[in-house]
């Protein structure tokens, strides 16, 4: 390490405790989450590890914890001795590209590796390639910049909030880009992946080789062309099957995107709160899983018996409210519960980042079809529609929603078509951005059901039957279109409330 870097140790030494804990104003944004970044670090490693720059030992005791075998390398005299103290083991004196140790399978640094220019980030990532196993990683906790824009808006930020110890920070060290950490990686022969953690911080793994887990199975699901309905001349009717996410739906996207945004934003604590029919309570679910978070979900008692059953599979605590009191009263539940608990609630109903969730899935439909005339989604939350909407702002939007909700000015009443239908109009959802709204019957919606089951092979949901619906009564009207149908889940969920009319 440089000697200049050296001095600032000696004088961050005494207050670096301070800082991260957030004692220390002008460094709250950077560190407002610590103890849970810090968690998610030591969550990845594994086997015997080589801790680069542990400072002050943080997060050497949840390594320790972990019962880990962990070899803390640290290039200050003074963080070396408050951190010894602090774990009651030896730090051994070196830095990022000094040391003398064997092979190891985790090598792990928070808060430290931009102390490092490009040129030695890329030296030493290179160097670890030797001490590292085969399926080996190195985890790095630290500060990196989407962008040269974003950097500079942060920097004028702190400015003008006369944050001067920051912005000379944010000068004078060497944070790098997002993409100039995954041209480095890749250079130096590794796998990349990183994840915002907060405004600042970035949690990234580099690895050997990379493998699929089953959480990573969210998004690129399958899009199938429908034959065997009657259509139009040149009509081409798409179905999206978004039963194929880990959790079975499109509301994985949804949860994944809401636990994140919640994580970026540092306000996320230990546990999740939501109101929701199932399918959000199972993305969330498995979202939480991720994360090692608790989840309560607010569920209205009579609804789908595999989704419920399949949220308590995934860990989540069920608090059931009466039907006859609909959706209003179990969010409301849930937001009480949420301040009485100190607990986060997603809100997925009001919640802005809902329809950006979906923007993913828009990509993916456009790769597929490439021009789409007709985009047709049903409405619960709405963020589904109102994503797709915003995307595909040349096409003919059509929302979909069952008799007994209220985007066509009916009243409120029952339906058995679960996953879509509001009892008030979304936040979020723009009247400007729809074209057509199609009520749908239950009749209808069921019996498209097993349309669907015996003329596609198809064994969907009645919100993506009610879906279907909606598109055979628009493309009635249309020649030569590419019409995209949202499938969001599976009929599996749903034989206990009889979907398939079979006696």
């Amino acid at each position: 390490m440089t000697l200049p870097f050296m001095e600032i140790f000696k004088e961050w030494a005494s207050d670096y405790d301070n800082a991260v804990f957030g004692q220390n104003p002008e460094y709250y944004d950077v560190f407002v989450n610590y103890d849970f970044m810090l968690r998610e670090a030591a969550k990845k490693a594994e086997g015997k590890v080589l801790e680069f720059g542990p400072g002050t030992g943080n997060l050497t005791n949840l390594l320790l914890a972990k019962g880990l075998d962990v070899i803390p390398v640290e290039p200050s005299d003074e963080m070396r001795a408050i951190g010894e103290n602090k774990t009651g083991v030896e730090f051994v004196k070196g830095d990022f590209l000094n040391f003398n140790v064997d092979q190891v399978d985790t090598i792990i640094t928070s808060y430290a590796f931009h102390h490092l220019t490009d040129e030695e980030k890329l030296i030493a990532l290179k160097k670890y390639k030797s001490i590292l196993t085969e399926n080996g990683k190195i985890i790095i906790l630290d500060t990196i910049f989407n962008s040269k824009e974003e950097k500079q808006q942060m920097i004028n930020h702190y400015e003008l909030l006369g944050y001067k110890s920051l912005v000379e920070d944010l000068n004078r060290e060497y944070y790098p880009l997002k993409e100039t950490m995954e041209d480095i990686a890749r250079i130096s022969g590794y796998d990349y992946t990183s994840q915002q953690m907060n405004r600042f911080a970035h949690l990234q793994v580099l690895t050997h080789k990379k493998f699929l887990k089953p959480l990573d199975l969210v998004g690129n699901t399958p899009l199938v062309e429908l034959t065997n309905f009657e259509l139009n001349k040149g009509v081409r009717l798409f179905a999206k099957l978004e039963s194929y996410n880990i959790g079975g739906s499109v509301k994985d996207r949804l949860a994944f995107n809401l636990i994140q945004s919640a994580i970026d934003h540092g306000e996320i604590r230990d546990e999740v709160v939501e109101a929701t029919a199932g399918n959000t309570g199972i993305g969330l679910a498995l979202a939480c899983l991720q994360h090692d978070l608790q989840l309560t979900v607010f569920v209205p008692e009579k609804f789908s018996v595999e989704k419920q059953q399949l949220m308590k599979a995934l860990g989540a605590n069920i608090i059931h409210t009466p039907t006859e009191k609909g959706m209003t009263y179990a969010r409301e539940q849930a937001e009480q519960y949420a301040k009485d608990n100190n607990a986060y609630y997603t809100n997925q109903f009001e919640n802005l980042s809902n329809p950006l969730s979906y923007d993913q899935l828009a990509q993916e439909i456009q790769a597929d079809v490439g021009k789409v005339d007709m985009i047709v989604a049903g409405a619960g939350s709405g963020g589904t529609f109102e994503g797709l909407a915003r995307h595909f702002k040349e096409a003919h939007k059509v929302i979909v929603e069952p008799e007994g909700s209220i985007l066509s000015c009916g009243e409120v009443g029952n339906h058995r078509i679960e996953g879509i239908g509001v009892e008030q109009w979304p936040v979020f959802l723009s009247k400007s951005n729809i074209d057509v709204v199609e009520s749908i019957s239950d009749e209808d919606g069921f019996q498209m059901v097993t349309e669907l089951a015996k003329n596609e092979g198809l064994l969907v949901g009645s919100s993506s039957a009610a879906a279907l619906c909606a598109a055979l009564k628009q493309a009635q009207h249309v020649t030569d279109k590419n019409i995209v149908v949202i499938f969001p889940d599976a009929a599996e969920r749903y034989i206990s409330s009889n979907i398939f009319n079979i006696n």
